[in-house]
Protein backbone atom coordinates (compact mmCIF):
# COMPACT_ATOMS: atom_id res chain seq x y z
CA UNK A 1 0.00 0.00 0.00
CA UNK A 2 0.85 3.66 -0.60
CA UNK A 3 0.20 7.07 0.90
CA UNK A 4 -2.33 8.52 -1.12
CA UNK A 5 -1.88 12.31 -1.04
CA UNK A 6 -5.25 13.35 -0.95
CA UNK A 7 -5.85 11.65 2.40
CA UNK A 8 -2.43 12.38 3.58
CA UNK A 9 -3.28 15.91 2.81
CA UNK A 10 -6.58 15.62 4.90
CA UNK A 11 -4.96 14.44 7.97
CA UNK A 12 -2.16 16.91 7.90
CA UNK A 13 -5.03 19.68 7.49
CA UNK A 14 -7.03 17.85 10.27
CA UNK A 15 -4.31 17.62 12.29
CA UNK A 16 -2.68 21.16 11.89
CA UNK A 17 -6.16 22.26 13.37
CA UNK A 18 -5.32 21.31 16.80
CA UNK A 19 -1.60 21.37 16.48
CA UNK A 20 0.81 24.80 16.25
CA UNK A 21 2.86 23.18 14.14
CA UNK A 22 3.98 22.82 10.97
CA UNK A 23 3.07 18.77 9.58
CA UNK A 24 4.74 17.71 6.55
CA UNK A 25 4.02 13.79 5.34
CA UNK A 26 6.53 11.54 2.92
CA UNK A 27 6.08 9.43 0.24
CA UNK A 28 8.09 5.80 0.71
CA UNK A 29 10.75 7.63 -1.24
CA UNK A 30 10.94 10.76 1.05
CA UNK A 31 9.22 13.43 -0.99
CA UNK A 32 6.34 15.69 0.76
CA UNK A 33 3.17 14.56 -0.83
CA UNK A 34 1.08 16.67 1.90
CA UNK A 35 2.19 19.78 4.12
CA UNK A 36 0.86 22.92 5.99
CA UNK A 37 3.18 24.86 3.45
CA UNK A 38 2.14 23.98 0.23
CA UNK A 39 5.21 25.39 -1.34
CA UNK A 40 7.03 22.25 -0.08
CA UNK A 41 5.22 19.63 -1.69
CA UNK A 42 6.84 18.05 -3.76
CA UNK A 43 10.17 18.71 -2.26
CA UNK A 44 13.03 15.99 -1.30
CA UNK A 45 13.12 15.87 2.81
CA UNK A 46 16.38 14.69 3.55
CA UNK A 47 15.06 13.85 7.08
CA UNK A 48 12.76 11.21 5.35
CA UNK A 49 14.94 9.54 3.55
CA UNK A 50 17.30 8.84 6.46
CA UNK A 51 14.34 7.75 8.97
CA UNK A 52 12.72 5.51 5.93
CA UNK A 53 16.63 3.44 5.52
CA UNK A 54 16.93 3.13 9.77
CA UNK A 55 13.45 2.65 9.74
CA UNK A 56 13.42 4.63 13.21
CA UNK A 57 12.04 8.13 14.87
CA UNK A 58 14.61 10.66 13.61
CA UNK A 59 15.11 13.92 14.92
CA UNK A 60 16.35 17.34 13.02
CA UNK A 61 18.17 19.29 14.93
CA UNK A 62 20.03 21.53 12.43
CA UNK A 63 17.92 23.09 9.18
CA UNK A 64 18.52 21.39 5.13
CA UNK A 65 17.13 24.80 4.10
CA UNK A 66 14.15 23.50 1.57
CA UNK A 67 14.95 19.99 2.50
CA UNK A 68 13.86 19.70 5.55
CA UNK A 69 13.53 22.12 9.27
CA UNK A 70 14.22 21.11 12.72
CA UNK A 71 11.63 18.65 14.09
CA UNK A 72 11.22 15.25 13.90
CA UNK A 73 10.91 12.74 11.86
CA UNK A 74 8.66 9.44 12.63
CA UNK A 75 8.05 6.37 10.22
CA UNK A 76 4.60 5.02 8.85
CA UNK A 77 4.17 1.39 8.83
CA UNK A 78 1.39 -0.66 7.21
CA UNK A 79 1.29 -4.37 7.69
CA UNK A 80 5.31 -4.32 9.02
CA UNK A 81 6.48 -1.73 6.03
CA UNK A 82 7.36 1.32 5.94
CA UNK A 83 5.30 3.27 3.47
CA UNK A 84 6.42 6.97 4.39
CA UNK A 85 7.36 9.29 7.22
CA UNK A 86 5.38 11.69 9.51
CA UNK A 87 7.28 15.37 10.18
CA UNK A 88 6.70 17.89 12.55
CA UNK A 89 8.85 21.05 12.22
CA UNK A 90 9.25 22.81 15.68
CA UNK A 91 12.00 21.48 18.74
CA UNK A 92 12.60 18.02 18.62
CA UNK A 93 11.38 17.74 22.66
CA UNK A 94 8.37 19.08 22.26
CA UNK A 95 7.45 17.93 19.13
CA UNK A 96 8.17 14.10 19.37
CA UNK A 97 5.02 13.08 21.50
CA UNK A 98 2.99 14.70 19.45
CA UNK A 99 4.83 13.07 16.38
CA UNK A 100 4.39 9.41 18.34
CA UNK A 101 0.46 10.14 18.44
CA UNK A 102 0.25 11.46 15.08
CA UNK A 103 1.80 8.20 13.77
CA UNK A 104 -0.73 6.12 15.63
CA UNK A 105 -3.39 8.14 14.55
CA UNK A 106 -1.89 7.91 10.94
CA UNK A 107 -1.99 4.02 10.79
CA UNK A 108 -5.09 3.64 12.15
CA UNK A 109 -6.62 5.92 9.36
CA UNK A 110 -4.41 4.09 7.18
CA UNK A 111 -5.70 0.44 8.19
CA UNK A 112 -9.26 1.34 7.95
CA UNK A 113 -9.24 3.31 4.54
CA UNK A 114 -7.33 0.19 3.37
CA UNK A 115 -10.30 -2.33 4.90
CA UNK A 116 -12.98 0.02 3.15
CA UNK A 117 -11.35 -0.30 0.38
CA UNK A 118 -10.92 -4.29 0.67
CA UNK A 119 -14.44 -4.45 1.44
CA UNK A 120 -15.92 -2.10 -1.59
CA UNK A 121 -13.44 -3.86 -4.01
CA UNK A 122 -15.23 -7.35 -2.56
CA UNK A 123 -18.68 -5.59 -2.97
CA UNK A 124 -17.93 -4.64 -6.51
CA UNK A 125 -16.57 -8.09 -7.22
CA UNK A 126 -19.03 -10.23 -5.89
CA UNK A 127 -21.67 -7.94 -7.96
CA UNK A 128 -20.04 -8.81 -11.09
CA UNK A 129 -20.07 -12.69 -10.67
CA UNK A 130 -24.25 -12.30 -8.87
CA UNK A 131 -24.47 -10.67 -12.02
CA UNK A 132 -23.19 -12.98 -14.67
CA UNK A 133 -25.09 -16.04 -12.38
CA UNK A 134 -28.00 -14.45 -12.65
CA UNK A 135 -27.59 -14.83 -16.63
CA UNK A 136 -26.83 -18.55 -16.29
CA UNK A 137 -30.02 -20.45 -18.12
CA UNK A 138 -28.64 -23.79 -18.65
CA UNK A 139 -25.21 -25.89 -18.29
CA UNK A 140 -23.96 -24.04 -15.68
CA UNK A 141 -21.03 -27.01 -15.15
CA UNK A 142 -19.68 -25.55 -18.41
CA UNK A 143 -19.66 -21.66 -17.18
CA UNK A 144 -15.39 -22.17 -16.15
CA UNK A 145 -14.73 -18.43 -15.89
CA UNK A 146 -17.74 -18.48 -13.30
CA UNK A 147 -17.08 -21.52 -11.77
CA UNK A 148 -13.62 -20.54 -10.90
CA UNK A 149 -14.83 -17.41 -9.75
CA UNK A 150 -17.27 -19.07 -7.51
CA UNK A 151 -14.45 -20.74 -5.82
CA UNK A 152 -12.65 -17.89 -5.07
CA UNK A 153 -15.33 -16.46 -3.46
CA UNK A 154 -16.37 -19.55 -2.03
CA UNK A 155 -19.79 -19.86 -3.45
CA UNK A 156 -20.91 -23.49 -4.08
CA UNK A 157 -22.95 -23.92 -7.63
CA UNK A 158 -24.03 -27.12 -7.07
CA UNK A 159 -26.51 -25.74 -4.36
CA UNK A 160 -30.31 -25.71 -5.23
CA UNK A 161 -31.74 -21.65 -4.69
CA UNK A 162 -34.53 -19.64 -4.88
CA UNK A 163 -34.76 -16.71 -6.62
CA UNK A 164 -36.82 -14.28 -4.92
CA UNK A 165 -37.45 -11.22 -6.58
CA UNK A 166 -39.05 -7.96 -4.51
CA UNK A 167 -39.98 -4.33 -6.23
CA UNK A 168 -38.39 -2.39 -3.67
CA UNK A 169 -35.66 0.34 -3.65
CA UNK A 170 -35.42 -0.44 0.32
CA UNK A 171 -33.48 -3.93 0.37
CA UNK A 172 -33.05 -3.02 4.07
CA UNK A 173 -36.69 -3.64 5.03
CA UNK A 174 -35.05 -7.57 4.58
CA UNK A 175 -32.99 -8.87 7.48
CA UNK A 176 -30.88 -10.56 5.13
CA UNK A 177 -28.40 -13.89 6.14
CA UNK A 178 -25.08 -13.56 5.63
CA UNK A 179 -25.35 -17.03 3.81
CA UNK A 180 -27.41 -15.35 1.31
CA UNK A 181 -27.01 -13.01 -1.54
CA UNK A 182 -29.03 -9.60 -3.20
CA UNK A 183 -28.00 -8.04 -6.47
CA UNK A 184 -30.43 -4.84 -7.99
CA UNK A 185 -32.11 -5.76 -11.09
CA UNK A 186 -33.04 -2.07 -11.21
CA UNK A 187 -33.20 0.97 -9.47
CA UNK A 188 -37.12 -0.51 -8.03
CA UNK A 189 -36.23 -4.20 -7.97
CA UNK A 190 -33.77 -6.86 -6.28
CA UNK A 191 -33.56 -10.31 -6.68
CA UNK A 192 -32.75 -12.27 -2.96
CA UNK A 193 -30.57 -15.72 -3.53
CA UNK A 194 -31.46 -18.38 -1.25
CA UNK A 195 -30.82 -21.63 -0.58
CA UNK A 196 -33.29 -21.87 2.60
CA UNK A 197 -37.03 -22.94 2.32
CA UNK A 198 -36.76 -21.32 6.08
CA UNK A 199 -34.94 -17.88 5.07
CA UNK A 200 -37.59 -18.03 1.54
CA UNK A 201 -40.76 -17.95 4.22
CA UNK A 202 -39.18 -15.10 6.23
CA UNK A 203 -38.50 -12.87 3.42
CA UNK A 204 -41.88 -13.46 1.64
CA UNK A 205 -43.82 -12.98 5.51
CA UNK A 206 -42.39 -9.44 5.37
CA UNK A 207 -42.66 -8.54 1.50
CA UNK A 208 -46.17 -9.54 2.21
CA UNK A 209 -46.87 -7.92 5.48
CA UNK A 210 -44.90 -4.62 3.34
CA UNK A 211 -47.14 -5.15 0.75
CA UNK A 212 -44.41 -5.36 -1.51
CA UNK A 213 -44.79 -6.78 -4.66
CA UNK A 214 -42.43 -10.38 -4.91
CA UNK A 215 -42.34 -13.13 -7.06
CA UNK A 216 -40.52 -16.49 -6.63
CA UNK A 217 -38.66 -18.49 -8.95
CA UNK A 218 -38.24 -22.72 -8.69
CA UNK A 219 -35.42 -23.92 -6.52
CA UNK A 220 -32.81 -25.03 -9.15
CA UNK A 221 -29.47 -24.76 -9.51
CA UNK A 222 -29.44 -22.40 -12.98
CA UNK A 223 -30.49 -18.89 -10.96
CA UNK A 224 -30.99 -17.20 -14.17
CA UNK A 225 -33.96 -19.57 -14.98
CA UNK A 226 -35.28 -18.95 -11.53
CA UNK A 227 -34.94 -14.87 -11.82
CA UNK A 228 -37.09 -14.94 -15.17
CA UNK A 229 -39.43 -17.36 -13.30
CA UNK A 230 -39.93 -15.02 -10.59
CA UNK A 231 -39.99 -11.54 -12.77
CA UNK A 232 -42.62 -13.72 -14.49
CA UNK A 233 -44.48 -14.18 -11.54
CA UNK A 234 -44.46 -10.73 -10.28
CA UNK A 235 -46.08 -9.63 -14.18
CA UNK A 236 -48.42 -12.69 -14.37
CA UNK A 237 -49.97 -11.74 -11.50
CA UNK A 238 -50.55 -7.74 -11.82
CA UNK A 239 -51.62 -8.82 -15.19
CA UNK A 240 -54.34 -11.01 -13.83
CA UNK A 241 -54.15 -9.01 -10.63
CA UNK A 242 -54.04 -12.32 -8.57
CA UNK A 243 -53.81 -12.31 -4.72
CA UNK A 244 -51.28 -14.35 -2.30
CA UNK A 245 -49.97 -15.84 -5.67
CA UNK A 246 -45.89 -15.73 -5.29
CA UNK A 247 -44.81 -18.66 -6.77
CA UNK A 248 -44.00 -19.49 -10.43
CA UNK A 249 -45.55 -22.62 -10.48
CA UNK A 250 -48.75 -21.13 -9.70
CA UNK A 251 -48.60 -18.98 -12.87
CA UNK A 252 -46.70 -21.47 -14.95
CA UNK A 253 -49.23 -22.56 -16.99
CA UNK A 254 -50.14 -18.88 -18.13
CA UNK A 255 -46.75 -17.90 -18.68
CA UNK A 256 -46.10 -20.85 -20.75
CA UNK A 257 -48.96 -19.84 -22.48
CA UNK A 258 -47.99 -16.28 -23.29
CA UNK A 259 -44.70 -17.59 -24.41
CA UNK A 260 -46.51 -19.27 -27.39
CA UNK A 261 -48.42 -18.12 -30.48
CA UNK A 262 -51.04 -20.04 -29.65
CA UNK A 263 -53.49 -16.71 -29.71
CA UNK A 264 -56.47 -15.69 -32.54
CA UNK A 265 -56.02 -11.78 -34.26
CA UNK A 266 -59.01 -12.97 -34.94
CA UNK A 267 -60.28 -13.21 -31.52
CA UNK A 268 -58.22 -10.77 -29.77
CA UNK A 269 -60.18 -8.30 -31.85
CA UNK A 270 -63.32 -9.52 -30.85
CA UNK A 271 -62.44 -9.33 -27.17
CA UNK A 272 -60.96 -5.57 -28.08
CA UNK A 273 -64.26 -4.44 -29.45
CA UNK A 274 -66.31 -5.66 -26.69
CA UNK A 275 -63.93 -3.52 -24.23
CA UNK A 276 -64.55 -0.56 -25.62
CA UNK A 277 -68.42 -0.60 -24.11
CA UNK A 278 -69.76 -0.39 -20.50
CA UNK A 279 -71.68 -3.46 -20.89
CA UNK A 280 -68.89 -5.07 -23.08
CA UNK A 281 -66.41 -4.71 -20.15
CA UNK A 282 -69.32 -5.80 -17.76
CA UNK A 283 -69.29 -9.32 -19.83
CA UNK A 284 -65.28 -9.64 -20.11
CA UNK A 285 -65.11 -9.17 -15.99
CA UNK A 286 -67.90 -12.43 -15.73
CA UNK A 287 -65.97 -14.17 -17.85
CA UNK A 288 -62.86 -13.41 -15.86
CA UNK A 289 -64.43 -14.62 -12.95
CA UNK A 290 -66.11 -17.24 -14.34
CA UNK A 291 -62.03 -18.67 -15.94
CA UNK A 292 -61.12 -17.94 -11.87
CA UNK A 293 -63.69 -19.83 -10.31
CA UNK A 294 -62.59 -22.59 -12.74
CA UNK A 295 -65.96 -22.44 -14.58
CA UNK A 296 -68.39 -22.64 -11.33
CA UNK A 297 -71.45 -20.26 -12.60
CA UNK A 298 -72.65 -20.33 -8.86
CA UNK A 299 -69.48 -19.50 -7.52
CA UNK A 300 -69.11 -16.82 -10.34
CA UNK A 301 -72.32 -15.61 -9.15
CA UNK A 302 -71.30 -15.30 -5.53
CA UNK A 303 -67.83 -13.60 -6.30
CA UNK A 304 -69.67 -10.94 -8.53
CA UNK A 305 -72.82 -10.69 -6.52
CA UNK A 306 -75.51 -11.04 -8.80
CA UNK A 307 -78.36 -13.91 -9.32
CA UNK A 308 -77.42 -17.11 -11.22
CA UNK A 309 -79.83 -16.62 -14.30
CA UNK A 310 -77.75 -13.24 -14.54
CA UNK A 311 -74.79 -14.85 -14.35
CA UNK A 312 -76.32 -17.38 -17.33
CA UNK A 313 -77.32 -14.62 -19.30
CA UNK A 314 -73.90 -13.06 -19.46
CA UNK A 315 -72.36 -16.38 -20.26
CA UNK A 316 -74.72 -17.17 -23.14
CA UNK A 317 -73.97 -13.62 -24.17
CA UNK A 318 -70.29 -14.01 -24.44
CA UNK A 319 -70.96 -17.88 -26.39
CA UNK A 320 -73.18 -15.96 -28.62
CA UNK A 321 -70.72 -13.34 -29.55
CA UNK A 322 -67.54 -15.33 -30.03
CA UNK A 323 -69.41 -18.46 -31.67
CA UNK A 324 -68.77 -20.76 -29.02
CA UNK A 325 -70.65 -22.83 -26.54
CA UNK A 326 -68.72 -22.95 -22.92
CA UNK A 327 -70.32 -26.20 -22.28
CA UNK A 328 -67.47 -27.84 -24.93
CA UNK A 329 -64.14 -27.87 -23.40
CA UNK A 330 -62.26 -27.80 -26.68
CA UNK A 331 -63.74 -24.19 -27.51
CA UNK A 332 -63.49 -23.01 -23.94
CA UNK A 333 -59.98 -23.73 -23.89
CA UNK A 334 -59.48 -21.93 -27.17
CA UNK A 335 -60.92 -18.95 -25.38
CA UNK A 336 -59.18 -18.97 -22.17
CA UNK A 337 -56.17 -19.01 -23.75
CA UNK A 338 -57.05 -15.59 -26.01
CA UNK A 339 -58.38 -14.07 -22.83
CA UNK A 340 -55.12 -14.53 -21.38
CA UNK A 341 -53.23 -12.85 -24.43
CA UNK A 342 -56.26 -9.77 -24.24
CA UNK A 343 -55.18 -9.24 -20.41
CA UNK A 344 -51.66 -9.33 -21.24
CA UNK A 345 -52.57 -6.65 -24.42
CA UNK A 346 -54.56 -4.33 -21.62
CA UNK A 347 -51.77 -4.84 -18.80
CA UNK A 348 -49.40 -3.23 -21.37
CA UNK A 349 -51.71 -0.51 -22.92
CA UNK A 350 -51.65 0.79 -19.49
CA UNK A 351 -48.41 -0.03 -17.97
Amino acid sequence: MKLDPILAQSIVDRMMESIPYNINMMNEHGYIIASGDKKRINTLHVGAVDAIAKSETLPMIQSYGTHGQPGVNIPVQFQNQTIGVIGITGDPDKVTPLASLLKISTELLLTQSYNNQMETQHKNRLNRFLYQWTEVMENIETQIELNIEAKLLQVDLTIKRYAIVVETNDISLFSIKTTDYTLALSPHSTVIITASDNAMKTYLKKARTKHIPTGIGNKTTLLGKSVKQAQNTIRVTQIFNFHDTNFYHQISFIDNILSTNLSSSKTIEKFNTLYQTDSGRELIDTLSCYFEQNGSVTETSEQLHIHRNTTNYRLNKISEYFDLDLHILDETFKLYVNYIFFQELVYKRTH
